[in-house]
């Protein structure tokens, strides 16, 4: 709903600042002069870029829905979580110093390290 508000008022600025320029300019396109009116020249431009983000917005939403797609098919192949065996992490011994990583300093003042 708020999206459509402010396209409203966003269009309805575009119309009026259109409206008010309505005084026929030369346009310059490449090898091509035309004398057109302001207000199409707006109008034209709004368009293009209206169009410009429909299209990329279309890729954006075909893309996510193939995504959607692809995961889908992914998560229906693999087996549901709750038949899953937890897997067991095994603690590690805080009183056991084999376990440990400990480090002795040689002669020469490195360090060795020993597991």
């Amino acid at each position: 709903m708020v999206i459509l508000l402010v396209s409203i008022i966003i269009a309805l600025i575009v119309v009026i600042f259109a409206v008010q320029n309505a005084a026929v300019v030369p346009i310059h396109f490449l090898f091509w002069t035309a004398d057109l009116p302001l207000v199409l020249v707006i109008f034209c431009s709004v368009f293009a870029g209206a169009l410009l983000m429909f299209c990329l917005a279309l890729r954006r939403e075909l893309k996510c829905r193939k995504e959607t797609k692809v995961n889908k098919r992914f998560t229906s192949k693999r087996a549901p979580a709750s038949d899953a065996d937890p897997i067991d992490i095994p603690q590690r011994d805080s009183q056991n110093k084999d376990s440990q990583t400990v480090a002795k300093e040689n002669t020469d003042g490195a360090s060795e390290y020993q597991k």
